[in-house]
């Protein structure tokens, strides 16, 4: 179990490494990174996570897939990740989690935010389950249904990738 788990902390880390190679090429070309805009402008590479389970293997496995499209694409790809149902505990910050998220976890979602992965944070989730805005991470942005912004965003052409 150990080893596996250090493993996947291992594949993580080097796919961040490799997407940092990118947003570093994508600044010296003078890109913009971020929602939206790849290396040249609006980027055609759009992708959309649903995280709907509290799992930390299930949240680790969906992170490592965004860094991984990260490097693949150059950073040239808008991801977005929609949190809702049990998968709102990411967003929430540990003094208000019940969950208590281990500390690497926490620091793959403020890396891959600096990447210009976004993280929604389902706001009817957030009624159900008694959670405010002030009790989020800084990472999260509210949408106003982690469903509703799925199909808006394939909409926009954001393929759907659901674990």
């Amino acid at each position: 179990m150990a080893e596996t788990k250090n493993h996947s902390r291992r594949q993580f880390i080097g796919s961040l490494a490799i997407a940092s190679v990118g947003a570093i090429a994508a600044s010296a070309q003078g890109g913009e990174m971020g929602m939206g805009m790849g290396m040249g402008g609006p980027s055609k590479n759009k992708v959309v996570y649903q995280l709907n389970k509290s799992d930390p293997a299930y949240i680790l496995d969906i992170l490592h897939s965004a860094a991984v499209v990260l490097g693949h694409f150059n950073n040239d790809v808008d991801i977005v990740i929609d949190c809702f149902g049990p998968g709102i505990w990411l967003l929430v910050k540990d003094e208000h989690n019940k969950h208590h998220y281990e500390a690497f976890i926490r620091e793959q979602v403020s890396s891959l935010a600096m990447y210009g992965v976004v993280f929604n944070a389902c706001e009817q989730t957030m009624k159900t389950i008694k959670i405010t805005a002030k009790e989020l991470i800084p990472e999260a942005k509210q949408v106003f249904s982690g469903a509703v912004d799925l199909m808006l965003l394939q909409q926009q052409g954001y393929a759907y990738i659901a674990w």
